[in-house]
């Protein structure tokens, strides 16, 4: 497995009037045509073993059970069409003796569409409005801080910095991708995460605290990869 970066279409396929009518190999031998008619290749056609599985999978962005593909045992078919421009797309094929499932990835790089913000907008916000909403980049499915996020956590010590007295409450949320118990302990771990690194920049530990929220009190559309990165936030509660 080898992760790629683009948008994503997942899906299950089966026929109306049950499993009785379903064939897998038509499925899969309907797909092969159409894939290979506009140029697709087929580039791995085989069965995801154990050691495979859990090399990636804790590492492996959850993206909601409605189709996935990447299961101990699962036997997958990988096409790509290779396109001169506008990302190449990737397509997975599965299925068994009732349905099929059929993922589809056109590559293309992560855009950041969101700007950190500066110190002294987060002090005025939190001296005026008494909350800050943020969005702190960290790894993929992990705690850590990716550059990106460290330079919005070294603005908001500065901001602390800048007004002695503001203690914050740091407020960890995710979309609502995974189940509700890894949603939870991850915004947990991240609120820490960014609490543990406002510390090490010389922040007091009784100014912080900190608290997960999982996927609850959404601000976008979880429906959207738009509204899910809106979702994926860090709010300041002045205390």
């Amino acid at each position: 497995m080898t992760p790629l970066e683009g948008k994503v279409w997942k899906t299950y396929v089966s026929v109306e009037g049950g499993y009785n009518r379903w064939s897998l190999p038509y499925f899969l031998k309907s797909y092969d045509e159409v894939i290979t008619k506009v140029g697709g290749v087929r580039i791995f056609d085989g069965e995801i073993n154990h050691e495979e599985y859990e090399r990636y999978h804790n590492d492996a962005q959850y993206l909601g059970e409605d189709g996935s593909i990447g299961y101990t045992g699962g036997k997958i078919r990988v096409y790509v069409i290779r396109r001169m421009v506008g990302g190449d797309i990737y397509i997975q094929l599965t299925g068994n003796s009732a349905s099929g499932k059929l993922n589809i990835l056109q590559e293309e790089s992560f855009k950041q569409t969101i700007s950190i913000m500066k110190s002294d907008r987060i002090q005025k916000d939190l001296e005026e409005k008494g909350k800050v909403i943020l969005y702190i980049n960290f790894d993929l499915n992990k705690t850590s801080l990716k550059p990106e996020g460290q330079k919005a956590v070294d603005e908001i010590a500065e901001a602390l910095q800048g007004n002695k007295d503001l203690s914050i409450a740091i407020h960890g949320y995710i979309d609502n991708l995974g189940s509700d118990k890894h949603n939870q302990e991850l915004s947990e771990d991240r609120a820490e995460s960014v609490l543990k690194a406002l510390v090490s920049s010389d922040i007091d530990r009784s100014r912080l605290s900190s608290l997960g929220f999982g996927a609850r009190n959404p601000v976008g559309n979880n429906d959207s990869e738009e509204g899910r990165a809106k979702n994926r936030r860090v709010e300041l509660i002045k205390q």
